[in-house]
């Protein structure tokens, strides 16, 4: 348990020790506002960084009801640097969260993700449209376990992906914004270690679609990114996002995609509450659709 405790204090300093007074600027969808050019005595960077810590917690004695004894902490940190002179531009969108319970003596992950993006683009002479060629990184940090907590199901690097994407993009408006390309997708398994139930041994690369000797696998395919962020009531923010792989070679019925939905209530400056969303399909991993849904309540900042 030393090292969930490890990789959870590592997030929370990330989270909560760079606050530093610096200058807050609003970005739009996917946290990005390409907006007007600036003049060359405007520095052509926009910086934005949150970060994010919530939990929950439950006690319970000489309870005739029954009930667990729980603590849960999350903390996440967004990172988001923008780039734009000229017709030119960058961002780089970077998001870490993780999270444990405890549930009476027993340690639990609740959520785990590294998500790193990184977008050039050359805008046109209709600013709303752009091309553009992206590089995207998802992994995890930490060992997930099984629903019965008796062997691994995941580690960092195992799974990972790597997405490299030239396309086109289209932003209508600073809340929506949408790309289209062609892609390559590497996934990687960096352990050739075994999992699953005794009955049923396999290892860690054929679980996630590669061969048993086969440590990245390629493909070749489509992929489209659909993004929205907008204030829908007051002090009430949507963020939601639909990203899919179509494999060239499969049908595209079997495309796999991810629809994230992320509803955050600001209560004041420092605190809100978080509900999200999560609907994923990967045929490599799992011919079932996977679902998840979390609700929290917790401290957020914005350093800049």
């Amino acid at each position: 348990m030393i090292k969930y405790r490890a990789v959870l204090l590592i997030t929370l300093f990330i989270s909560l020790c760079a606050s530093v007074p610096f200058s807050y600027a609003s970005l739009g969808a996917g946290g990005v506002e390409w907006g007007t050019v600036p003049a060359d005595t405007v520095s052509p960077w926009t910086l934005e960084f949150r970060g994010q810590l919530n939990g929950s917690q439950a006690s319970f004695r000489n309870w005739e009801q029954g009930g667990v004894n729980t603590v849960a902490l999350t903390a996440s940190t967004n990172f988001n640097a923008l780039y734009r002179r000229g017709n030119w531009g960058y961002n780089l969108d970077t998001r870490l969260v993780y999270g444990q319970a405890k549930v009476d003596d027993d340690f639990r992950k609740t959520e785990d993700e590294i998500k790193i993006r990184n977008s050039f683009r050359y805008f046109l002479e209709d600013d709303r449209w752009s091309v553009v060629g992206s590089v995207n990184f998802i992994s995890q940090f930490d060992e997930g376990l099984d629903r019965s907590r008796e062997f691994a199901v995941s580690k960092f690097m195992a799974p990972a992906y790597l997405t490299e994407t030239i396309g086109i993009s289209f932003s209508p408006t600073s809340s929506l914004s949408a790309e289209f390309g062609a892609s390559a997708r590497q996934t990687f398994v960096l352990t050739s270690d075994s999992t699953g139930a005794a009955n049923v041994r396999t290892t860690f690369r054929e679980r996630y679609g590669l061969r048993a000797d086969q440590s990245v696998k390629n493909e070749l395919g489509f992929s489209l990114l659909v993004r929205y962020d907008k204030e829908i009531l007051e002090n009430v923010r949507y963020i939601g996002s639909i990203e899919t792989f179509s494999n060239a070679s499969q049908r595209p019925d079997r495309s796999d995609f991810t629809f994230n939905n992320e509803l955050i209530g600001r209560i004041n400056n420092y605190l809100n509450t978080t509900f999200r969303f999560t609907m994923l399909y990967n045929e490599d991993v799992s011919k079932k659709l996977q679902l998840r849904q979390t609700f929290s309540v917790g401290l957020s900042v914005r350093f800049i």
